[in-house]
């Protein structure tokens, strides 16, 4: 997107100045970023240091964003005006009246299990079937995916480059293990960019849902791995640590409900004779 006004450019490049020392990713940053040019070009010509609520209001309004979205955009602007009221580019911040954002409770979909093992057959090579297998059975992101190095594999372990420059170690799965082997020996990204350094993440996604068809993502292949392994061993805590989730309130999204369990509580309610109620009536 491109910024229409210097103004607001210069604003951007010293507000993601701020950002990165304050520790922030990248990605934070690129994103937040993106939505204060978003504001921009709809503001336009106005300001940054003119820009009333009024305007920021509308631009919210304007657009059908799902609820994660949405929050995604208030959370950018908030903190972008509070960073220009602490410089005292403003006096106020005209984002407050922005409302907080109501997110719906998100239902688990891992992937179906026949879903997976379609596209594992669909897979051209070893690299498909790695990218594929890493989101499933080591429940590794898009971006964590991209940055596996041979260097991260040692002893049976995974070491995970995660959110934030946190680093996890991962168990790695058997049917893992001879296609991770093949990476260390190899040595360098298991997944080269095109000239330099790693693929990026988007590559990764984009060949994840076209390999898994309408609906399944590589996101669905984490909820796979969260619920298979949630399920078969009842412990949330080391699921929250394999999946580098800073909140097991989090992980807990993550884990669908498992049919048979469900199934068993149901069917421990007390058995009563329907018949005998029946002719009582």
């Amino acid at each position: 997107m491109v910024i229409s006004s210097g103004e607001w450019n210069n604003a951007v490049s010293e507000f993601s100045v701020w950002l990165k020392a304050g520790g922030r990713s990248p990605g934070t940053i690129h994103l937040r970023c993106w939505w204060i040019s978003h504001l921009a070009d709809f503001a336009h010509p106005t300001g940054p240091w003119e820009i009333t609520a009024e305007t920021i209001l509308h631009w919210a309004s304007s657009h059908n964003w799902k609820p994660n979205t949405r929050r995604s955009a208030r959370a950018a602007v908030r903190r972008f005006f509070e960073w220009a009221r602490l410089l005292r580019y403003r006096t106020d911040n005209p984002s407050e009246l922005m409302l907080s954002v109501p997110i719906p409770r998100p239902t688990p979909r891992p992937t179906p299990i026949q879903t997976l093992l379609a596209a594992l057959k669909r897979a051209r090579d070893d690299r498909d079937r790695l990218m594929l297998l890493l989101a499933s059975y080591a429940g590794l992101r898009r971006t964590e995916i991209a940055q596996v190095h041979a260097d991260h594999i040692e002893n049976g372990f995974l070491t995970v480059q995660g959110k934030g420059g946190q680093q996890r170690i991962v168990p790695i799965h058997p049917v893992l293990a001879s296609l991770l082997e093949m990476i260390k020996r190899r040595g360098g990204w298991a997944f080269p960019g095109r000239f330099t350094g790693h693929c990026h993440p988007d590559f990764i996604g984009r060949r994840l849902s076209r390999l898994l068809g309408p609906g399944w993502t590589g996101h669905t292949l984490r909820h796979f791995f969260a619920s298979h392994t949630y399920w078969n061993s009842r412990d949330l805590r080391s699921v929250q640590e394999l999946l580098g989730h800073a909140s097991i309130a989090t992980t807990q999204i993550y884990v669908g409900a498992d049919r048979q369990a469900l199934i068993n509580v149901v069917g421990s309610l007390p058995t009563l004779d329907v018949k005998d109620l029946s002719n009582a009536s």
